[in-house]
């Protein structure tokens, strides 16, 4: 549903009474804050009132242009309380009066009456002035941990927001699935769940569309914001600082970074699921391997070395607490993330010395000798080497 707050109808009048198109002239006319009449002209678009021509002009749909007659009741309910405005402004009304009649007898609606009719419409509307910048920042996310909160007495549900972009992108709304999502705004979500903090409008577009003018990259984010229905779009916090997603959704690579890091860190404090097949799994999914966004492929690389570096810790973990079976699927996982990772076919050829099982750490190191020779034409440092010389000694 439209929010019909004061910046939205002076939006509207301005398309109506100044036949205002363009992003630049909104923003001079109204003297309003970019990324607030950024969010604004979303909703109208978003809402049927405004549609976005090729040439980035913002121009009102019939449902918009049914809008008038509410500008011009407006106007007439501002005149017959003119007497409760100070004298300068009911000088503005008696001018738009004179218009009005001048209407009722027939004559046409003159460049004139519009402009008294944007200023006593301005009054009608300057009692209801709210600080807007400080409406979005009251956008508090809600609690991950709640799943109800109460207002006025009552208990509300709080519908669960969850983003996956391991293996492949999906979202959830309330445990189900939410599709298909056009192109760009799967782009949007993805972008914000790659960033922790709020991202300015225009930096955001200027990565999304880097081959776009600044015009018609910030249109097409606009228009990316403008498709995501209703629960969808609860899960965007907007803000003067930018676009963010709110701290209540959740997103599973987010996760799996808490887990890598806890992995990694000395001392950190480790939970007993953090030892598991579970784990295992988490930290060898790809982050989005079918999207070639420059800005996805960055992501990408930092996961693909975070996890390796996890696996690993994950397995010489494992292999103290003699869980030998787990820790070598664990560093398989990690030599498959990087087949000519030497540290990774360390790790394997710990774990099977561990087991007792000379023969398989032998195999290990035989072939990732092979590997690295073809490849690179390397052969494997001394402490590789050293794990196994002890069983190539005759």
């Amino acid at each position: 549903m439209l929010n019909m707050e004061r910046w939205t109808l002076l939006i509207v009048r301005e398309a109506l009474l100044r036949d205002t198109t363009r992003f630049a002239d909104f923003q001079n006319s109204l003297g309003v804050a970019p990324e607030l009449l950024a969010t604004r002209l979303d909703d109208l678009v978003g809402s049927g009132v405004m549609h976005v021509t090729p040439e980035a002009h913002y121009e009102l749909t019939s449902k918009g242009r049914d809008l008038e007659s509410t500008i011009v009741e407006l106007s007439r309910w501002s005149d017959r309380w003119a007497n409760t405005r100070s004298p300068q402004n009911r000088r503005a009304g008696d001018r738009h009066a004179q218009s009005r009649r001048a209407e009722d007898q027939g004559q046409p609606w003159i460049s004139d009456r519009r402009v008294d009719a944007v200023r006593t419409v301005d009054v009608a509307w300057a009692t209801v002035r709210v600080d807007e910048e400080t409406a979005l920042l009251r956008q508090t996310p809600r609690p991950r941990e709640a799943a109800t909160h109460e207002v006025s007495g009552t208990t509300t549900n709080i519908v669960t927001i969850e983003i996956s972009l391991l293996g492949a992108f999906a979202l959830t709304v309330g445990g189900r699935s939410v599709g298909p999502l056009s192109i760009g705004s799967q782009r949007l979500l993805v972008f914000l769940a790659l960033h922790d903090r709020a991202v300015g409008r225009a930096a955001m577009a200027g990565r999304m569309w880097p081959d776009a003018t600044d015009e018609r990259a910030g249109i097409s984010l606009r228009s990316a914001l403008s498709r995501l229905d209703g629960p969808t779009r609860e899960a965007i916090l907007a803000a003067p600082a930018g676009l963010s997603l709110a701290s209540s959704v959740i997103v599973d690579l987010r996760a799996a970074k808490r887990l890598a890091a806890r992995l990694v860190q000395p001392h950190a404090a480790t939970r007993s699921l953090d030892f598991s097949s579970e784990s295992i799994a988490i930290l060898s999914s790809e982050l989005l391997p079918d999207w070639y966004d420059d800005w996805v492929i960055a992501e990408a690389e930092e996961w693909r070395q975070v996890r390796m570096n996890a696996l690993e810790a994950l397995a010489t973990a494992l292999t103290e607490q003699g869980r030998l079976a787990e820790a070598a699927a664990a560093a398989r996982a990690a030599m498959k993330v990087e087949p000519l990772r030497e540290s990774a076919h360390a790790t394997l050829i710990r774990v099977h010395l561990a087991e007792g099982n000379q023969s398989e750490a032998l195999r290990v190191f035989e072939r990732y000798r092979l590997l690295l020779i073809t490849t690179l034409g390397l052969e494997p440092t001394e402490r590789l080497s050293a794990l196994v010389s002890k069983l190539t000694t005759r």
